[in-house]
């Protein structure tokens, strides 16, 4: 995979005087600009910026856009309002989980997907059997999220409405440059998603508005601090998707995420698969609370000398000042305060999120 850099990289790279860089989808990034634990920490108490590009970005339109979108996915696209998203799955034949994303309705024929990890090919397929147009937009477009408590003050300050709605999208004119504007995250800030030759602007216009809030640029290790505290497990990252037609794992139930998938809604792909095998789960996703600083990811966990599931992505929380990480446990064993061991320690199975994200200031 070629590796690009972000069309906001001329700011970041001023300001990450570590030059601390990590690869995401292609998309060279800023790790941290200093010490992510702090950046994690500041995002709970005043407002952080961070580089969103590297997320997979499609629009999907045509006059069966709904058609097509309403087949591929968990939720019925046709319940949409213009202006509003959804979170949602697509699944493989066998009804295990190919992806998971954020789906925006921007007019009537015309839905933006946003997803951690990109299944180019399934959503290209689907889409010629419907006769829709797919626009990938990684090379065109980019993005910034604002996060924390006072990202709605940022927002006023920058001349941008923060009174919007979670699970919200729009196209808004900026002051002369069209922006989407959305609330597609889990950690309720906003997402500006931009032209790349605006990217510069934007960055500008947001980092000048933070200023009297305390906002500072944030990097992939603190987001990712960030989304384990939220139980937000992301494809790629935290678990492998079933991006093959007849993978069995993981299913939705698996990682948690049964509360996606719309049983009233009879048409999308794998649905009958998984019907079928609704609780007979192997393993379940949970949090882990360790007694140590030390982060253990990847690792066996023990019950009375049986392996009961493994550790997966695991970091140090600055805001629950211990280790935390998630982990697919056999149901059994995946009770919250279930002691479990493993070669680093002890560590005791938690209920997600382990942290909820902070109400916005100013909204």
């Amino acid at each position: 995979m070629m590796v690009r850099v972000s069309p906001f990289h001329v700011r970041s790279a001023k300001a990450n005087a570590a030059n601390a860089w990590l690869v995401r989808n292609g998309r060279s990034l800023a790790a941290h600009y200093g010490d992510p634990l702090h950046e994690a920490i500041v995002a709970r108490f005043s407002a952080i910026m961070t580089d969103i590009s590297w997320r997979w970005r499609i629009r999907i339109d045509g006059a069966r856009a709904v058609d097509c979108l309403s087949r591929m996915v968990t939720r019925d696209p046709r319940t949409l309002e213009v202006g509003k998203a959804f979170k949602a799955l697509w699944l493989n034949d066998a009804g295990a989980v190919r992806g998971a994303g954020a789906i925006g309705r921007l007019s009537a024929e015309e839905f933006l997907l946003v997803s951690a990890m990109q299944d180019r090919g399934w959503v290209l397929s689907a889409a010629k059997l419907f006769g829709v147009h797919v626009h990938e937009l990684d090379e065109t477009e980019c993005g910034l999220a604002i996060v924390g408590p006072y990202a709605a003050s940022v927002m006023e300050a920058a001349g941008l409405d923060p009174h919007r709605e979670l699970l919200s999208i729009a196209n808004v004119d900026w002051d002369g440059i069209d922006i989407v504007l959305s609330r597609l995250g889990e950690h309720g800030g906003y997402e500006i998603w931009c032209q790349s030759s605006d990217a510069l602007s934007v960055w500008d216009r947001i980092a000048a508005a933070g200023a009297s809030f305390a906002l500072r640029p944030a990097g992939i290790e603190a987001m990712d601090i960030l989304d384990l505290e939220a139980g937000v497990a992301r494809p790629g990252r935290d678990f492998a998707p079933a991006q093959n037609g007849f993978g069995a794992e993981p299913m939705p139930g698996e990682l948690g995420l049964s509360s996606l998938v719309d049983m009233g809604h009879g048409e999308f792909n794998g649905r009958t698969a998984y019907i079928a095998r609704i609780g007979k789960e192997k393993s379940l996703l949970a949090g882990l609370r360790f007694e140590s600083e030390v982060p253990a990811p990847f690792s066996a966990l023990m019950h009375d000398e049986y392996c009961v599931g493994r550790s997966l992505s695991s970091v140090y929380s600055p805001a629950l000042r211990c280790a935390i990480a998630f982990a697919m446990i056999e149901p059994e064993w995946a009770a919250p305060g279930v002691k479990l061991q493993l070669a680093a320690g002890s560590a005791s199975v938690s209920d997600l999120p382990f942290l909820p994200f902070s109400p916005q200031i100013g909204q």
